[in-house]
């Protein structure tokens, strides 16, 4: 939002501009009608009691009403029927709307309500009432506190609540904050003509917004939908609070600005998780970035239209978010994956640990990091190991271990929280070496899980309710190097953004070292190996993830044997391991045979058929 008003046409104010828009043209002008005539509610159920003084309304054109001729000229039904009407638009709490003074003063009714009512009462401008079209319109804003003093603070906050309410419609959630510079009350409050009121005018409309809902769930599922057109931004910086107050928006309109090129957007590259539609038509971008395109749709996994053109399907998004026992043949409960994240993180971190913990801690733990580790000495062992416990076996592991059922004083249990990349590298050196098994070769040992959780920390601290991030949980076992023992571990790893080679930081990092337990828990149940039929050579598509059924090989191919094959032939042709394994299952889990079957086919096969670089 510059200094001056943007020179988008009046057309376009509303996101018209865009092809499609957010909303229909007819809704849109619907949308216009209302907001110039006051005629909307931004909360229709927050119920709370009267707040700094009351506000005048002015009543015109009731004196010729079909109840003109009763002794009070119609005054005692007209004050009935605006409460009774605005107590039923307030929503599902049903606050009762009341009118607390009024006075005639020819030709207009002067009435002074709550605050809390003013939205409700201004929206009925231009509801017919007894045969003739009633105008409600406001006389000035708060008349005064309980001190009787003048606020002007809260005049200020009545103002951006008043902007909000005209520019809001309640039927189709959406917010139209297009073209701020050009709306007569912020102009009148000269908003626009400094940097610095300009850069504190955004932040405190957002605070005011927020403060209409009493739950963050009542404030997302109010406003879906929201336009910035017509804003002449150039970057984010005015507005960014907006990905914070409204994290879940479904429809985004920033068509009409000045956003130069991506790299003008990248601070809510990983917001809006949520977002359907977004439009971007109308900025320098679309010609300076070729392939803007591709790059907002992968930004955005759940895009459904960009600048109103499909660029996914419904059945696109379901079969997206369908729970796979893949990248990893051992089936998985879950695995819930963003484009590669999680996996491309697990890929790295466990052999880093094995070889270079130092460079490890550097690479994904930052200042806010934490790490602790616990030791359980009393798990059960697995019946068919042969290994025996010494005594002293643990005591590397005691001197910093947290486990809480023996560590009851919290500077104890503080002391051993690591906080920080250095602080976590120092553990890290503490800890005895360690040999993982191969994730592929050996993927029978593993069972790993992850899902996407909200409410992650944002490093960046513009989000106060947390981003988007990953619940990683592994369960498995490793070797000591200098020992020989085989101990089992659980590691649960909360990830997310971040300002790392990868893009992203663990947050907290909590790991559980116990006597090796075996891994009969993790062995898929009714394991068939009996003789598959081989199939005839068909295109390698992979079908709609399904939930894990026990692989059907054929006669004298094990386990191991095929992961072999699956990684063998991933290796040789790029494909990721879910293609690969259809590959070979189409094939008769030939080799040769499957990389015929890839060479015929490899030019129409879809781009997430390849293992794609980690970013």
């Amino acid at each position: 939002m510059g200094t001056t008003a943007p020179t988008g046409s009046k057309k376009d104010l509303t996101g018209k501009g865009a092809k499609g828009g957010i909303l229909s043209a007819t809704a849109q002008r619907e949308i216009l009608r209302k907001a110039g005539a006051g005629d909307v509610s931004m909360k229709e159920s927050r119920v709370t009691g009267t707040r700094g003084g009351l506000v005048e309304l002015k009543v015109t054109g009731w004196q010729k009403s079909k109840v003109a001729g009763t002794s009070d000229g119609g005054v005692s039904n007209l004050i009935q029927w605006l409460e009774k009407k605005a107590s039923s638009r307030l929503g599902s709490r049903g606050r009762s709307v009341k009118i607390r003074k009024s006075q005639v003063q020819e030709p207009d009714l002067i009435i002074k309500v709550a605050s809390e009512d003013v939205g409700a009462l201004v929206r009925m401008n231009g509801y017919s009432w007894a045969g003739i079209n009633v105008g409600i319109e406001r006389l000035g804003g708060a008349v005064q506190d309980a001190s009787g003093q003048s606020n002007e603070t809260q005049k200020l906050k009545d103002m951006f609540k008043s902007v909000l309410e005209r520019r809001y419609d309640f039927e189709t959630k959406f917010l139209n904050m297009s073209a701020l510079a050009e709306d007569q009350d912020l102009k009148d409050k000269k908003l626009f003509d400094t940097k610095s009121t300009e850069s504190k005018f955004f932040p405190a409309m957002m605070k005011v917004l927020e403060a209409q809902f009493d739950k963050p769930e009542e404030k997302d599922a109010a406003v879906t939908s929201l336009s910035l057109a017509n804003n002449g931004l150039e970057e984010l910086t005015a507005v960014k609070e907006l990905s914070a107050t409204l994290p879940k928006l479904l429809n985004l309109d920033l068509s009409n600005n000045k956003f130069a090129n991506l790299n003008a957007l990248i601070p809510w590259r990983k917001r809006f998780y949520h977002l359907q539609h977004l439009i971007v038509t109308g900025n320098p971008l679309e010609q300076t970035e070729p392939n803007y395109a591709q790059t907002l749709t992968n930004w955005y996994p759940n895009l459904r239209q960009l600048n109103g053109i499909q660029v996914r399907t419904e059945e696109d998004i379901a079969n997206k978010n369908k729970v796979s026992n893949l990248p990893f043949p051992i089936r998985s409960a879950i695995f819930q994956d963003e484009g590669g994240i999680a996996e491309g993180f697990i890929r790295k971190f466990f052999p880093a640990f094995d070889t270079n913990r130092k460079e490890l801690a550097q690479h994904y733990y930052d200042d806010k990091s934490e790490f602790s580790y616990s030791v359980n000495t009393m798990a059960p062992a697995d019946p068919e190991n042969s290994q025996k416990t010494e005594k002293g076996e643990w005591e590397q592991y005691l001197k910093s271990s947290r486990n809480l059922k023996r560590i009851s004083q919290l500077p104890a249990r503080q002391s051993r929280i690591s906080r920080g990349s250095q602080a976590v590298a120092t553990a890290f050196a503490a800890l005895p070496a360690t040999k993982h098994p191969d994730l592929i070769a050996e993927a029978r040992k593993w069972l790993i899980e992850a899902k996407m959780i909200p409410g992650v920390p944002d490093p960046s601290g513009a989000s106060a309710n947390g981003v988007d991030g990953f619940l990683i949980t592994v369960n498995g076992e490793f070797d000591e190097v200098s020992s020989g023992k085989r101990r089992s571990f659980d590691r649960t790893i909360v990830l997310g953004p971040g300002a790392g080679p990868d893009g992203v930081r663990i947050v907290s990092d909590l790991l559980t070292i116990r006597g090796f337990g075996g891994m009969q828990a993790y062995e898929p149940e009714n394991v068939d190996v009996s003789v598959a039929q081989p199939q005839p050579v068909q295109v390698p598509v992979p079908a709609a993830p399904v939930e894990p059924a026990p692989p059907a090989l054929p006669a004298g191919l094990s386990l191991e044997l095929a992961e072999q094959m699956v990684q063998e032939l991933s290796k040789r042709t790029n494909m990721t391991i879910a293609y690969a394994k259809d590959c070979l299952d189409q094939t008769g889990w030939n080799g040769d045979a499957a990389l015929a079957a890839f060479e015929s086919v490899k030019g129409s096969l879809p781009p997430d058929a390849f293992v794609q670089p980690v970013a």
